[in-house]
């Protein structure tokens, strides 16, 4: 699917007025936007090549405030809400805990507004609909050092290291390395996959299975007993169970393909978990992305990085 098309195809959860405006957008506008924010009595947002850019009546976008941007009502936020929910609040409840919706084609949308003790949302003030990406071809630089151990994509926030990360799926999937490799994702918020339906909306591969599942942790206790893959992907490991998961994996002989948000050396080293795992041995290359206005990816030995001074 083309990134217009993805991005027309999310439109769905969004009120009719807004949609009729976003339509009108150039192509160009909608394969380059990744975010689209909605704010109670706000302009309509988005985010392009990581600019903040506000969007007129007529479509026309552009880059400051003024009296004539296309404004958020309240209705058009609270039918947009319940667009997401399918009008089911209590079927998206724990994925509300998270502050966030899984919507279709490894899109997600977050929630802003009051929240109460049990993690439930009401006054709804925010919703952020993030859009996902597919990039045949992103990781062929990576692909061309990389020889089957532990992975680390890091990247800023904006980065694309999911993007990246589905065509590093894909091409081991597929055999470009020369043998074709087993991989299990383990996709705790649908972004990897966007599965719908036990089918995927993204491309990761003929020899893939997806486990989806809020704990990537189980599911990587459930794809080393019953999948017997090669290789264990899943998206930001962020927590020490987690961590205990990848060391078994290890162990097992099975390497794991992850991201972090670190864009230097300095920031893994810093965060614990990421440092934990660089110690673990279970991460033998890092790849850096650079940050979305350009710049090569840096590949990097963990060996290297943990002598190295901070950089």
């Amino acid at each position: 699917m083309t990134t217009d098309k993805r991005f027309e195809s999310i439109l769905y959860a969004v009120s009719p007025r807004v949609k009729e405006v976003l339509l009108k957008l150039s192509p160009t506008v909608k394969s380059n936007t990744s975010e689209i924010r909605l704010r109670t009595g706000l302009p309509l947002a988005l985010t392009v090549a990581s600019e903040t850019v506000f969007v007129r009546q007529n479509g026309q976008t552009q880059f400051f405030l003024s009296n004539d941007l296309f404004k958020i009502s309240k209705p058009d936020l609270e039918e947009s809400f319940k667009n997401l929910c399918n009008n089911s609040v209590f079927a998206h409840e724990n994925e509300l805990q998270n502050g966030f919706i899984i919507m279709k084609n490894g899109c997600r949308a977050g929630v802003g507004g009051n929240i109460n003790e049990k993690g439930s949302f009401k006054d709804i003030s925010s919703i952020n609909i993030r859009i996902g990406r597919e990039i045949i071809g992103s990781s062929n630089e990576i692909m061309r050092s990389y020889s089957l151990g532990g992975l680390l994509i890091a990247g800023p926030p904006g980065s694309g290291k999911t993007t990246v990360l589905r065509d590093v799926i894909r091409q081991l999937s597929n055999g470009s390395t020369g043998r074709l490799t087993r991989v299990a994702v383990i996709d705790s918020r649908n972004e990897i996959s966007g599965s719908q339906f036990g089918v995927c909306a993204n491309d990761l591969g003929a020899n893939t299975d997806v486990l989806l599942t809020e704990s990537k942790a189980k599911g990587i206790e459930i794809a080393l007993r019953t999948l017997f893959p090669n290789v264990i992907a899943f998206d930001e490991i962020a927590t020490e169970l987690e961590l205990k998961s990848v060391a078994e994996s290890f162990c097992s002989g099975v390497s794991i393909i992850t991201t972090a948000h670190a864009g230097s050396i300095c920031e893994l080293k810093k965060r614990s978990v990421t440092k934990a795992l660089l110690n673990s041995g279970a991460i033998d290359q890092v790849a850096f992305l650079p940050n979305i206005h350009g710049g090569k990816i840096t590949i990097l030995n963990t060996k290297e990085i943990m002598k190295s001074a901070y950089i």
